[in-house]
């Protein structure tokens, strides 16, 4: 009689497992899976910035006039909606460079073994961490500190008010290339982020905000650097 039990039990069990999809690559009796994002790569590239063909940016006099920097910018920077020129505290013309970059992220198709829960709702999320790597660099200047956001997939600025600072990269020497490295987390930059990976059907960005300076007599940047995002994360159902 102890044996028919334990057959009809493990038949219990068997049409449990077919009707739940617990038996799938997700297992809700496993109290975690994994929910990494996929690597993804971010380019700073000068060859966008249209910058002038000298080896040193050249000092043009905004003593009389400050608007000569703003308008004759396009002769320094020519990338229309990122370059600024304004009359530096030598009175000569600065120019600042936005560099702007954003990677999507659909869970959805990321992650297709998602479909098996279909549409549960994901009880916990841990962010593992949160990393970079720089897998090339010809940079010939030192790259700008540059901070992290999480912005919904409609947000590509950092200067959206949507976008939401989770963390920084710090400077990264001229040339230099590197394994897997720790962004600097924000308090709150693990559940930001958490946040919008628990709602998987719906895309979200990650975008890379910094600015480059650029003086009078500094060596004009040239080359580019590629990161690659790395983010290692959990999650329960």
């Amino acid at each position: 009689m102890k044996l028919y039990r334990r057959f009809a039990l493990a038949g219990v069990l068997g049409g449990l497992c077919s009707l739940t999809l617990s038996c799938g690559l997700i297992d809700p009796n496993i109290a975690d899976f994994d929910l990494s994002l996929p690597e993804k790569e971010i380019v700073v590239d000068t060859g966008q910035w249209n910058l002038t063909t000298d080896s040193t940016m050249p000092a043009i006099d905004c003593s009389e006039s400050a608007g000569v920097c703003s308008l004759g910018v396009s002769q320094l920077c020519g990338a229309e909606g990122i370059c600024f020129g304004t009359c530096g505290t030598r009175d000569t013309c600065d120019i600042k460079i936005l560099v702007n970059l954003w990677r999507t992220f659909d869970l959805t198709k990321d992650k297709p073994e998602l479909e098996e829960i279909e549409g549960q709702p994901l009880v916990s999320i841990t962010i593992q961490s949160i990393g970079y790597k720089i897998t090339e660099n010809t940079l010939n200047v030192d790259s700008p500190p540059m901070v992290v956001y999480v912005a919904p997939n409609n947000v590509m600025s950092p200067g959206d008010p949507q976008a939401q600072a989770i963390g920084n990269i710090p400077s990264v020497p001229a040339g230099m290339v590197s394994g897997e490295m720790e962004v600097n987390l924000t308090d709150n930059g693990r559940q930001l982020l958490s946040d919008y990976m628990r709602n998987y059907s719906v895309p979200f960005n990650l975008v890379i905000g910094s600015e480059v300076d650029v003086l009078a007599g500094d060596v004009v940047p040239t080359g580019k650097m590629t990161a690659v995002v790395l983010v290692s994360a959990v999650a329960g159902i």
